[in-house]
């Protein structure tokens, strides 16, 4: 599921819009389409916390608030969307850098040119899936979650191990809001203070996990999902 919003004060450049998105992206997931006239509408919706967004298809000129004032907006609300600006001059091309835009293109729109930023963005998008994006010293951070053996957490940090000789880092956070997070991945809770990635469970006991060479805890509140998990994957391999 993707949702795409359109930001145009003309209706025929933001039909145009939909139909050509929806004829570039009906190979992928399901998407939702959300259409706006000026960038204050998407500015008040952010104050309400309903602003829902993956990727915005922002004009540039419009009138009351525009689309380079609306990306200001956006990125000073540090609000996670991508941006491709869609105007009718290269006037702006290099704001696009100020603001972080995933692309800028110019009217009147090419289908390809447009397909192929789709393509590109939706591929990124399918690389990124699987990374869990924190703050790490101010700085936002990715961290490969295939690579990640476990989370442990301890005084109101997490510590992510990852396998081989990569560096421990840390981030602060709450284990059970990590879980939330993570809970369409292959994670399972084995302690209050563990989260262990399924791929790299080697061996296990009644009280005790090997998880890619180390000894992870079994808690006693957590035992019955630990051994429904792996007593399934016994029975897999039969």
């Amino acid at each position: 599921m993707i949702d795409i919003s359109i930001c145009d004060d003309e209706k025929e450049y933001r039909d145009l819009l939909y139909e050509m998105v929806m004829k570039s992206m009906f190979q992928f997931d399901e998407v939702n389409f959300k259409y706006y006239e000026t960038g204050s509408q998407i500015i008040e919706e952010i104050e309400k916390n309903e602003f829902k967004c993956d990727l915005l298809l922002l004009d540039i000129h419009m009138p009351g608030k525009d689309g380079l004032k609306t990306a200001e907006y956006i990125r000073e609300h540090q609000i996670d969307v991508d941006i491709i600006f869609v105007t009718v001059s290269v006037e702006h091309v290099f704001d696009g850098y100020t603001y972080q835009a995933f692309s800028y293109l110019v009217k009147p729109l090419e289908y390809g040119r447009l397909s192929d930023e789709l393509k590109r963005y939706m591929k990124l998008k399918e690389n990124t899936s699987r990374c869990l994006h924190v703050n790490i010293g101010g700085k936002k951070v990715q961290i490969a979650l295939d690579r990640v053996k476990y989370f442990a957490a301890n005084c109101r940090k997490i510590y992510v191990c990852k396998r081989g000789d990569e560096e421990t880092i840390s981030f602060y956070a709450q284990m059970g809001e990590l879980m939330e997070t993570l809970k369409e991945f292959d994670f399972l809770r084995c302690h209050q203070s563990y989260l262990v990635n399924k791929k790299f469970i080697q061996s296990y006991s009644r009280t005790e996990i090997d998880v890619g060479g180390d000894t992870i805890p079994i808690s006693r509140r957590y035992i019955k999902d630990v051994r429904s998990y792996l007593e399934s994957q016994e029975e897999s391999k039969i």
